[in-house]
């Protein structure tokens, strides 16, 4: 097998825990990078992603060169950033090409809610191109799944571009076969002269998401579900908000009657009851679905938990899992964007 990494990642850990942020110079191995670049050459077209196109760069999906990367991947960040590996869902993989005309110097940016580490592979570099990064000003973490969607929240006052203009600032000028990992959904970042810049971006977190459905085992996660749903003892599984869910939302409309509802990626508004809100907002990672229906059962509500539970898994808005996972240093109630 070719390693993705040839560095110890422990070493890092310390930098990370006190920056946000590493960079880590020739972290991948030559005989590695060599197969990137030609994977690049060879499938970048086959595998472009139209849908996240822009005028700047353009992306492709990236596929493990070799299965036991995924779990390499895994345990390196986990060293570095402080979390275990079985904590860590990947949230991303795209490889992303700037163009010839790109804005040397482009807004800086906070990655999706999802992209809690995000692990940058150099691939090819030109000159001057520069990784800027803003670890000391702002660093909350992006509630929304896109960079368009923050952005449009501030107003007019509260952008950060102005104040970020006097922020300390940490230019990385990488070169091929670097590594950076960093707070992606927390620290603003961008990349000055870009032109011709190759980057594999893997984003991953500890909190069970994956929007996109890009990590390779949210499929088996989602079969798991609906066999466990099924089965006489479903309710001794733990319930988790499930890896596809964008947010969860209390609405109200112009008569004030509230609503309740859940946004799977790209799909619509799906109309959600209290008691299934009020189970969503009691899953932790840790209590099993009999555990938060007793927890529930002295409230007023009339609908019978573990069934609101189970219609939740059918409709792809819970996951079920067979024992507990580590939420890292996320507080799962950051999984319920209530609007």
């Amino acid at each position: 097998m070719t390693r993705m990494f040839n560095f110890d990642a422990h070493s890092y850990a310390a930098a990370f825990a006190e920056h946000g942020y590493v960079h880590i110079p020739g972290g991948l191995p030559e005989a590695f990078h060599a197969r990137l670049v030609k994977y690049v050459e060879d499938s970048f077209d086959k595998k472009h992603l139209k849908e996240f196109a822009r005028g700047d760069k353009q992306q492709a999906m990236f596929e493990f060169l070799e299965p036991e990367h995924y779990d390499e991947l895994r345990e390196t960040v986990a060293a570095i950033c402080g979390v275990e590996p079985s904590s860590l869902t990947l949230s991303e993989r795209h490889i992303k090409e700037y163009e010839p005309g790109a804005d040397p110097y482009p807004l800086a940016h906070k990655d999706r809610f999802g992209s809690e580490f995000a692990v940058g592979f150099s691939i090819r570099v030109p000159e001057g191109s520069t990784l800027v990064m803003y670890p000391e000003h702002d660093v909350s973490v992006n509630p929304f799944n896109s960079t368009a969607e923050l952005r449009s929240s501030f107003s007019p006052q509260t952008l950060p571009d102005s104040a970020l203009k006097n922020a300390p600032r940490v230019e990385i000028q990488d070169h091929p076969r670097d590594v950076q990992i960093f707070k992606g959904n927390a620290i603003w970042h961008l990349r000055e002269h870009g032109a011709g810049t190759t980057v594999l971006y893997l984003k991953l977190n500890t909190f069970n998401c994956d929007t996109l459905g890009e990590d390779p085992h949210s499929s088996e996660t989602r079969q798991n579900t609906l066999s466990m749903v099924d089965s006489s003892n479903w309710t001794a599984n733990i319930p988790v908000i499930a890896r596809r869910v964008d947010y969860i939302h209390r609405r109200y409309n112009r008569d004030w009657n509230e609503l309740f509802g859940v946004v799977l990626y790209g799909q619509p508004h799906a109309t959600i009851t209290e008691t299934e809100f009020e189970a969503l907002r009691s899953m932790d990672g840790q209590r099993t679905v009999d555990e938060i229906a007793w927890q529930l059962k002295q409230s007023d509500k009339n609908d019978d938990v573990r069934e609101a539970i189970r219609r939740l898994a059918a409709r792809g808005i819970v996951d079920l899992l067979s024992k507990p996972i580590s939420m890292g240093q996320t507080n799962p109630a950051a999984l319920t964007q209530v609007a």
